[in-house]
């Protein structure tokens, strides 16, 4: 790194370089500390030839790490997000030449459009969920980033460019009225916006033509119900309705006769690639996992067929159903060895002649460029250094019975260096709760990094897929209706006994984690079964249902069917009795173990009152509680420096009361409350 230049020559510089040169002295200053750590005093660990302890940041900040590579339509050109000193910026490399250029980018991915003149993305600074999209011409070397869509307080997202016209967007946006979206279209060139529809009502976005006309509007779940169920008393507890997981979800066309290729779950239990025809209702399944649903299918934009189906029944699965590319592909995937891995085709050019090519292990994820006429590929860049993919634990599938015989599939990652045997352990639970837990490495999902930087720390992680999880089909979905605090938790401490039952777990040192849905859960288990965790962590976790649902976001209430067919709809005095049962403030007064709220002061989902008044609570009855709260900080942890605050304070909390390792010392704690005060929420 270089010395600091003399004071006048300071004074001379531009505010960006000042801004460098004051954060390179509080690095320097910072990381001339010896970064120290606190040891393990769990018995397993205490001689355990674990991995060695990786700073906190390194699961927090992702700033040095190139990804989200692209190809332009035409393949002239390649872009990607990559390091430059600790932002993250968009390069632009043209093929033909090799020159380079660098945008400053406020996301992490990004789209072209398809001239290839323009990148387009979407950002949330602010995090209360207040998505605008920008746009970065990266032909012209004065203009910067362009918000499209500059209006305070909106929502807004790419819906669709129109046919033919490529400086013709479609977005969607709520800035005439904060509960619906209307549609609009806006021209690249002038950056003039046109109102295209009005949203009819509290109804989902409308369905357009590839030209940008309106054929119809969504109607929301509740208004396709059955009339008896529109019906239902509402004094009655809360039941799906028979159409409600149903989907049927156009592809694309098949030929000239009518028929389509779709994910649906018509008359199946699971979702499955079919042919249909729209007018004779008929529907032939092309691919169909025996486990799960197909999550996914890549479409060829030459020729119209599917390309590759994906799943997930434990490790990726991929069916490659074209015979062209299954070759050009070969050689690229017996390179990859015995170790599981999962594949995406990330990008291409608009004839598919050149491809990039993700794959991805529980440790790395390598970018490739492959060029089809030659079936050679090049790699383009490796996003996890070589100490962290070293450092990183296998994440193996297991499945278990619940206690009524429903099949539970999940992930168990096992700190490196020590026997299985008798070890601290973490039951991480996923958000959602109608997501599931993926494979992967911490670039894939949140989930991934933080079973990791807890395998890190020394614990055995557990994560099960409970009942309500999305991608085992309908029926397992539809299980969890009625159910939160009930059979959904149960299924958690079933997976708790198997860790047990096996020996891998100490009983009497296991905490209970999660994020959204997760926070409930770990504060559930906390309150109604108090004897049974020796601590836990709530992320933004709901603690009050009938009050969560009324503060939802305005743009949520068109549709909150699911929350009312699973949880119950508050406006109801019975099912709102019914709420507050299952809610964690209600038994505030039993829990028994040490509890960590985490909470973000700009949640528009899970508001942070829901910690608040959790927090007011316990403190009342004299329960041990630690609260952290981060005004910046919204649902999610987009931010890089919101993220290490959570994780130092975690790492803190768990070894107090399940004995795994931390770090005394993270050079970018100092580097990170120094961040946002020059730069603000930018990674």
């Amino acid at each position: 790194m270089k010395s600091m230049p003399p004071r006048n020559h300071m004074r001379a510089t531009s505010p960006g370089t000042r801004r460098t040169a004051r954060l390179c002295a509080a690095l320097g200053l910072v990381t001339a500390l010896a970064a120290c750590t606190a040891p393990a005093d769990h018995p397993a660990l205490e001689r355990a030839a674990l991995a060695p302890l990786l700073a906190t940041h390194r699961f927090a900040y992702y700033g040095e790490v190139p990804r989200s590579y692209r190809l332009s339509p035409d393949g002239s050109k390649l872009a990607w997000i990559g390091p430059h000193f600790m932002r993250s910026r968009l390069f632009v490399r043209d093929n033909a030449t090799g020159e380079v250029r660098r945008y400053r980018i406020g996301a992490h991915d990004f789209q072209w459009t398809p001239d290839g003149r323009r990148v387009l993305y979407m950002s949330d600074t602010s995090g209360a969920e207040n998505t605008h999209v920008y746009m970065i011409d990266v032909e012209s070397k004065t203009t910067g980033e362009v918000d499209l869509t500059p209006h305070p307080g909106i929502r807004a997202r790419i819906h669709q460019f129109v046919d033919g016209s490529p400086s013709q967007l479609l977005v969607f946006h709520n800035r005439r009225d904060v509960s619906v979206s209307d549609l609009y279209l806006i021209d690249l060139e002038t950056r003039k916006e046109t109102l295209v529809a009005r949203n009819p009502g509290e109804v989902p976005p409308a369905v357009t033509t590839p030209d940008g006309r309106v054929l119809t509007w969504r109607k929301p779940r509740d208004a396709q119900r059955r009339p008896e169920k529109r019906n239902q008393s509402r004094a009655d507890p809360p039941e799906a309705t028979q159409d409600r997981g149903e989907m049927f979800r156009v592809l694309g066309k098949a030929g000239a006769n009518h028929s389509v290729w779709a994910l649906s779950n018509r008359g199946r239990d699971r979702v499955a690639l079919v042919l249909a025809h729209r007018t004779l209702g008929w529907e032939k399944t092309v691919v169909e996992d025996p486990e799960v649903d197909v999550a996914r299918v890549q479409m060829s934009a030459v020729t119209g067929n599917p390309l590759i189906a994906y799943s997930e029944p434990g490790y990726p699965r991929f069916e490659i159903l074209d015979p062209a590319l299954r070759q050009d592909l070969e050689p690229l995937l017996n390179a990859q060895g015995r170790e599981p891995f999962g594949l995406e085709i990330v990008s291409s050019d608009n004839a598919e002649k050149r491809l990039i090519v993700l794959v991805y292990t529980h440790a790395q994820q390598r970018y490739y460029l492959l060029e089809r006429a030659s079936r050679s590929y090049t790699l383009l860049a490796e996003s996890l250094p070589d100490d962290v993919a070293a450092s990183l634990a296998p994440m193996k599938p297991i499945a278990i019975s619940s206690r009524d015989g429903l099949k539970l599939h999940g992930y168990l990652t096992l700190p490196q260096g020590i026997e299985p045997k008798g070890l601290p352990t973490v039951v991480l639970v996923h958000g959602g709760p109608w997501q599931r837990t993926t494979w992967g490495n911490p670039l894939r999902s949140d989930d991934a990094a933080y079973a990791q930087f807890l395998a890190n720390r020394g614990y055995a992680v557990v994560q099960i897929n409970f009942r309500g999880s999305t991608g085992y089909g309908q029926r397992f979905t539809t299980a969890a209706v009625g159910e939160f605090a009930g059979r959904m938790q149960d299924d958690l401490h079933d997976a708790l006994q198997w860790a047990v039952n096996t020996g891998i777990a100490d009983p009497r040192r296991v905490a209970i984690m999660g994020w959204s849905y997760g926070g409930y859960a770990a504060l559930v288990g906390l309150t109604m079964t108090p004897e049974t965790f020796a601590c836990g962590v709530s992320f933004g976790g709901p603690t009050d249902l009938a009050s969560l649902i009324e503060s939802f976001p305005p743009y949520w209430k068109s549709d909150l069917t699911g929350w009312h067919d699973y949880v119950g709809d508050p406006a109801d005095a019975g099912q709102r009795e019914r709420m507050n049962e299952k809610s964690p403030l209600h038994h505030a007064d039993k829990l028994q173990r040490p509890v960590l709220i985490v909470q973000g002061g700009n949640d528009v989902r899970v508001r942070s009152d829901q910690a608040e008044r959790m927090v007011e609570a316990l403190r009342r009855a004299g329960k041990p509680v630690e609260y952290l709260l981060i005004p910046e900080m919204g649902h999610g942890m987009g931010y890089w420096a919101h993220r290490l605050e959570m994780l130092r304070r975690t790492e803190t909390f768990l070894r107090g009361c399940i004995g795994g390792r931390a770090s005394r010392i993270d050079p970018f704690d100092a580097i990170g409350w120094i961040w946002t005060r020059i730069t603000g929420n930018e990674n």
